[in-house]
Parts: C-alpha cells; sequence; structure tokens
C-alpha cells in the first residue's frame, strides 16, 4: 500500500486539489487562500506543492492529499484512498475478495436505466402527479430529489431491462426484479412512487417505493444488494453535504418525505435511515459528517421509542445528540404544508437533551407514586447522566414528586443515595461505557540547527544533492544541536540505509513525528539555501567534522593520558595540524 500511496502523491498536485474547493493565489512559493475549515477573513491558508501539504496558520488545519479528502468529503483514509487513486489513474492492489469492474460497471448501468424508466413513467402517470400535487411537492422539487414512478403492472420494468441489454438474473441481485415459482419475472416496485437512494459519494445503489393508495406494506425498500449495505447509507446524504459542512449539524428523521420537507424548510442537515433501525455503522456515518446530531422523530410511541433507541446507538459513538420530538401527530411534511418552514426549524431548534428526553418520556408514561416501578427506572437514568450538573438540574425537579418526603432537601438526599448504590453496582457488573482514546502530544525541546546542519538537511531534500549529503547523514558525530541530532535520527529511522526517491510531497509523510516534517518545510522554505553547489554542501560537511573533531579533542584533554591524546590526534591530522599541535 505505501508505494500506492506515494505514487498517487507523485501524480496528484495538492495545489490543483485543494484549488477545485479554495480559490488560491501564489504567494512567493507557496499558494494561499481562505481557509475552509473555519470562517477566515484574511487568507491564512497555505498549500506548498513541493511538500505536497496544506496549513492554515490561523486554525491549525493541516494535512495532506489524504487528509484533504477525508476532511472534505469526510471518508475514512480507505474511500479517500480509492477516491485519489481513481483520480491519479493508479490501480489499487487487490485485497479481499476481486470486484469485477466490468460486472459491477454493468450493474451501475442497470440501476441508471431503471431509474430513467420510473423517471419517465412519472411525467406520464396522472395518479403519481396527483399525489405529489396533494403533498404539495411542486415540479422543481420532484427534479431534484429524482422521484419516479413504478407502474403498476406486473413486468413493465423486466421488459424495460431485457430491451437495454440486461439479464433478469443480474437485475434480480440489485432488487428490481424477482422470480416467480414458473421463473418468470416481475417487478419489485409496481404502483409506488419512487425515491432513489444515493450514498455519499452520489451513486445511485437502491430504491425506496410508497405506495400512492392504501395497502400494505406503505413502503418497500431495496434490500441488501451487490452496490447497497443498508446498515451503512443515509437517505439524503448526498444532497446535505454542502449544509453539512456548513452548519455540522445533521437532522435524523423517519423517512424520504421528512428529508425532502426538512430540506425545504431549510433544515439543510436531514437525512433518514432506511428502513432499518439506525445502525453503528450509520452513527460513524454521521460522526464523519456532524459535531451534532438532532434526532426528529414522530412524537408517536413508535417515534419515541425508535428515539430511544437512536441515542444509544449515537452515544455509544460519542456523537452529541438533542431530541425534537413533533408535535402530536404532525411530521415535518405535514408540519411545513400547514404552518411553513419556520415550524420546522422550530422543532429542530428546541431539541432537548438525552437526559430531558428520557425522564421527560417517564413522567408522561409513569406514575411517581409507583414506588417499584417509576423510582427504579429513574434512578437508572439519572445514574447515566453526563454531568453533575445536569443530575442536579433533574434531582431538585424530581425531589418535589418523591412519595412519602415532605422536604425536598431530604428527598435528595435519598435519591443521592440510590444513585451512588446504582452507580456502584455497575462498574461492580463492568457495565459498558464509551472509551475514548486521547493522543497526548508529544513535546520536547527545540534548539536551533546548525547553518551548516540547515545546509545538510536542505541538500538531502533537494533530489539533485541527496545522495551526495545522505552520505553524509551516515556520519552520526557530524552533527552537533540536540534538533539537528534529533532530525538525522529521524531520517536515517524513515528510510534505512536507502535515500528516499522523488519529489519531497513523496516521502515527507514518512518522517515522524509531524514537528520534524514541519522543520523540513521550514528549511525548503529558506530562500538563503535556494542555488545550492556540491561544493557548498562539502564545505558544511567539512565544518560540522572539524567542530566535532574539536570537541573530541577537547574531551580528550580532560580524561585522556598523553599517549591516548596523540594515538587520537594522528586520527585526526587535518585538526591536528590545525591546532599547531606537534608529536613532541
Amino acid at each position: 500500500m505505501a508505494d500506492e500511496r506515494d505514487e498517487i502523491r507523485a501524480r496528484i498536485s495538492i495545489v490543483q486539489l485543494v484549488g477545485q474547493r479554495v480559490p488560491l493565489k501564489k504567494a512567493g512559493k507557496d499558494f494561499k487562500g481562505l481557509c475552509p475549515f473555519h470562517d477566515d477573513k484574511n487568507p491564512s491558508f497555505t498549500v506548498n506543492d513541493r511538500t505536497g501539504t496544506y496549513r492554515c496558520w490561523s486554525c491549525g488545519e493541516h494535512g495532506d492529499i489524504f487528509n484533504w479528502v477525508m476532511k472534505t468529503q469526510n471518508v475514512d483514509f480507505v474511500e479517500a484512498l480509492s477516491i485519489l487513486a481513481e483520480q491519479a489513474g493508479v490501480t489499487l492492489a487487490k485485497r479481499g475478495k476481486p470486484v469485477d469492474k466490468t460486472e459491477r460497471a454493468s450493474q451501475k448501468s442497470a440501476m441508471e436505466d431503471a431509474l430513467a424508466f420510473f423517471r419517465d413513467q412519472l411525467a406520464k402517470s396522472t395518479d403519481a402527479r396527483q399525489y405529489l400535487d396533494g403533498r404539495a411537492i411542486p415540479r422543481d422539487v420532484a427534479d431534484q430529489w429524482e422521484l419516479g414512478y413504478a407502474p403498476d403492472v406486473g413486468d413493465a420494468l423486466a421488459i424495460h431491462l431485457k430491451k437495454k441489454g440486461h439479464t433478469l438474473a443480474e437485475c434480480k441481485t440489485l432488487f428490481l426484479v424477482d422470480q416467480d415459482a414458473g421463473g418468470g419475472y416481475f417487478d419489485k416496485f409496481r404502483g409506488r412512487l419512487i425515491f432513489p437512494i444515493r450514498d455519499e459519494r452520489g451513486e445511485l445503489v437502491a430504491f425506496g417505493g410508497r405506495l400512492l393508495g392504501d395497502g400494505q406494506p406503505k413502503y418497500i425498500n431495496s434490500s441488501d444488494t451487490p452496490l447497497y449495505r443498508k446498515s451503512r447509507v443515509l437517505y439524503g446524504l448526498f444532497l446535505a453535504r454542502d449544509g453539512l459542512n456548513t452548519s455540522r449539524r445533521a437532522v435524523l428523521t423517519e423517512g424520504y418525505l421528512d428529508v425532502i420537507a426538512c430540506q425545504r424548510a431549510g433544515v439543510t442537515g436531514a437525512v433518514a435511515s432506511l428502513g432499518t433501525a439506525l445502525s453503528e455503522d450509520h452513527a460513524k456515518l454521521l460522526r464523519r459528517w456532524s459535531d451534532e446530531v438532532v434526532i426528529l422523530y414522530d412524537s408517536d410511541p413508535a417515534g419515541q421509542k425508535a428515539a430511544e433507541r437512536a441515542i444509544e446507538v449515537l452515544t455509544a459513538e460519542s456523537v452529541p445528540v438533542r431530541i425534537a420530538l413533533m408535535p402530536a401527530g404532525d411530521d415535518p411534511d405535514t408540519l411545513l404544508r400547514t404552518q411553513g418552514p419556520a415550524a420546522v426549524q422550530r422543532s429542530v431548534e428546541q431539541g432537548q437533551p438525552p437526559l430531558d428526553f428520557k425522564i421527560n418520556r417517564l413522567l408522561e408514561r409513569g406514575n411517581p407514586n409507583d414506588r417499584e416501578g417509576f423510582w427504579p427506572a429513574a434512578i437508572a437514568i439519572l445514574a447515566a447522566a453526563p454531568s453533575e450538573m445536569e443530575l442536579d438540574r433533574h434531582l431538585v425537579r424530581l425531589a418535589g414528586l418523591y412519595p412519602g418526603s415532605p422536604n425536598p432537601l431530604i428527598a435528595q438526599k435519598a435519591l443521592r443515595r440510590d444513585i451512588a448504590i446504582e452507580r456502584r453496582r455497575r462498574r461492580g457488573m463492568n457495565v459498558a461505557t464509551p472509551q475514548h482514546r486521547s493522543s497526548v502530544p508529544v513535546t520536547r525541546a527545540v534548539s536551533e540547527l546548525w547553518p551548516a546542519e540547515t545546509t545538510l538537511f536542505r541538500a538531502m531534500i533537494e533530489e539533485a544533492h541527496r545522495a551526495h549529503a545522505w552520505a553524509f547523514l551516515q556520519e552520526e558525530s557530524l552533527f552537533q544541536s540536540n534538533e539537528g541530532k534529533a532530525l538525522r535520527s529521524a531520517l536515517v529511522l524513515a528510510f534505512a540505509d536507502v535515500a528516499p526517491e522523488g519529489e519531497p510531497k513523496v516521502w515527507f509523510h514518512r518522517v515522524e513525528p509531524e514537528s520534524f516534517r514541519d522543520l523540513l518545510s521550514r528549511i525548503l522554505d529558506d530562500p538563503r539555501l535556494d542555488r545550492l553547489t556540491q561544493p557548498f554542501v562539502d564545505d558544511a560537511a567539512k565544518r560540522l567534522r572539524e567542530e566535532s573533531e574539536s570537541r573530541q579533542v577537547a574531551a580528550l584533554r580532560g580524561t585522556a593520558t598523553s599517549a591516548e591524546i596523540l594515538k587520537r590526534l594522528k586520527q585526526m591530522k587535518p585538526s591536528y595540524e590545525r591546532d599547531g599541535l606537534d608529536e613532541s
């Protein structure tokens, strides 16, 4: 993989990559622009094509082409590697079961042909258009979301796909058609409004369908296919990306029409899980794209139960959560139509913390006079309070409801005792809580490099002088400053006995820790060393070697016998002659 990454780095210009999203201007050797990671007023964002890195000198965001794709497209490293490999024309080594590119292209083509069929049928169907009119969904919104219609005909899509040259056996694996007992093929979606499902990259991977009239099931969704894993895709995420990049707040809804309604109401971070409960993979996806998730579910029992489940899944992935239940009897779609966009936005803004939601739900369902039912449940909820401040707030609220205790302070004391017992019980039972790994920054003393050391390191960076300078780096005794010794060791450790090859952007990432990469970048930016020559490099090594020998002689004079000093002086004849010493 390392060779693949290096090849990708060599082929892709970070200036061109970043420049697709950030207007950049030449500034000396680098390029500058407004930082996309914070509200930058004065250009503080620099991109260095030689090292293949970017850095904001205000907010501190930095990295290489892989970091850039991961952060701006909210993908993990494997996905970033795939995206950049495709751009660079680099073929990645197969890992696991190889994917037949021809087969995958055929599957994608079948999906796109199915979408074109559904879109065409929507334009022809009076019933489907009337349904959209009844939901106050105008034509431009239907086009934006690529809505379609599956006619209530047994094999209309199957016939269409076969004419397009697709094998129906393959289409069956994509949840487009199915087979009857006699082996004939029929459409999976019939008499339904069609919602195309695209993943976060915009790839068409599945469909959902809603009946226009009465009947069950009201919705059907694609099952897992070679292109689709429902536990890893959120409906609407592709169109929500820009909004999420700005707000960093995702709004989790229950279905297709809810997502569309929220987006129309200006809640641009709206997404939904698809025909399945929120999964761990969904939570990880939301964590990549947002700093907070607002759960906007219906207020009916099913919606509240689903919200509780979503809270647990998101909390386990360390995703901050708020819950914004809809008014009774409403969902985002009906609320938008009856009260307008502001009402939907208010529901989102009035979201409550999980602890409030759970306590409120307990108060709605339970009876505080029920000592055996209500209070054990309340203690279990309070014991998981994220902070003592949150706990105190709810203790004051609940103490007044505590049965048989006329004094709220006494009630609070009793509740605190029960909560302490519950927490000890959980610790004794090894109850799992989310673990947060913290990366403690390694600090080290930084001293200035000697000028001659700087020359050797700059020569090592430059391809024309690298091999020559690399030989000097093998002489550990040449380097005198603490920083020079440490950087020299880091380079030798990173590349062993062979000098790195190619431009710095290809190999800089191998130097650890990051502070050394920063130091090398500063050395590369030093204009005083722009015109290195081999004699200049040799002279730097000579001066360092002489300084090293002088120090050794000074050390010997303080500790060795005369015979040992003379023996060592013979080994260092140039310095011996320079110091005017003789053997007498």
